[in-house]
C-alpha cells in the first residue's frame, strides 16, 4: 500500500471518528458536560480535519454579530429566553445549525421543501396555544434531530430541517421538571409530558427569532432568576 493511499485511509478514519463525535454531542449534549465547551471543541476539531477552520471561525463570528453569543456563550444568550433547566439542549441546537451548514449534521429525517415551507409559514399561529410534546410530533412528524433524552421529566429540543441547509433549523424548545409536591418516594413531573415553550424559526437577530406559547411567556426568566 502506497504512502498516499495509507494517508488517505487514515484521513477518512479520522473524519468518520470526528463526525461521530460531533453528532453524538449534538444529540445528547448533557452527557458531555454542563456547558457548551464540548460542542465548540468537537466542532473545531471537525473543522480542522475537514480543512474548514476559516468557515468555522466565520460561523463563530456570526453568532456574536446576531447576538447569539453572550459573554457566557450561546447558553448566556438563551438564558434570556428559557428556564435554566432547558438551556443545555437548546444551546446545542445552535451548534447543530452550524454543523448542518458545514455539512456535518446527520439528520434522522429530512423535510421536503413543501413540508418545511408549510411548517415555517404556519408555526406563528400554531404556537399561540400551549402545546405538548405529543402534539408537536403528531402535527409535524418525527424531528430531523432530537436533542436530549426521551425521559418525559426532562427538557428537550426538537429540530426540523431540509437536506439543504439554506433555511436553517426550526427548533422546538420543550420543558418539564420534577414536581416538588409529589408523594414521598414517587417521581412526578410538573406536566405529564414536556410542554412547548418557544420555537426558534425566524432568521436574523437571535433575540427576535423566537415565538412563544403562553406557557413560554410565563416561564421566561426574570433578571433575578438569571442571576
Amino acid at each position: 500500500m502506497s504512502t498516499q493511499v495509507e494517508s488517505e485511509r487514515l484521513l477518512r478514519e479520522a473524519r468518520q471518528h470526528h463526525l461521530a463525535q460531533v453528532n453524538g454531542v449534538l444529540r445528547r449534549p448533557g452527557m458531555y458536560g454542563r456547558d457548551e465547551m464540548a460542542e465548540r471543541l468537537l466542532l473545531e476539531a471537525m473543522a480542522a480535519v475537514d480543512g474548514s477552520l476559516a468557515r468555522w471561525q466565520s460561523e463563530c463570528d456570526g453568532l456574536r454579530e446576531r447576538d447569539a453569543f453572550a459573554p457566557t456563550g450561546v447558553r448566556g444568550a438563551y438564558s434570556y429566553i428559557l428556564p435554566v433547566e432547558a438551556l443545555r439542549d437548546a444551546t446545542a441546537s445552535v451548534y447543530a445549525e452550524i454543523a448542518h451548514r458545514l455539512g456535518w449534521l446527520e439528520l434522522d429525517r429530512t423535510l421536503s421543501e413543501a413540508e418545511f415551507e408549510q411548517l415555517s409559514s404556519g408555526i406563528g399561529d400554531w404556537i399561540t396555544q400551549d402545546r405538548a410534546l405529543s402534539a408537536v410530533i403528531e402535527t409535524f412528524g418525527p424531528p430531523s434531530l432530537w436533542i436530549g433524552g426521551t425521559n418525559t421529566y426532562y427538557p428537550k429540543t426538537l429540530a426540523y430541517a431540509m437536506a439543504r441547509p439554506e433555511r436553517g433549523l426550526i427548533c422546538f424548545h420543550l420543558w418539564n421538571a420534577f414536581a416538588d409536591n409529589a408523594p414521598e418516594g414517587q417521581l412526578r413531573g410538573v406536566h405529564p409530558e414536556p410542554v412547548l415553550l418557544a420555537v426558534r424559526h425566524r432568521p436574523g437577530g437571535f433575540p427576535g427569532s423566537f415565538s412563544f406559547t403562553p406557557e413560554g411567556v410565563s416561564r421566561r426568566p426574570t433578571d433575578d432568576q438569571r442571576s
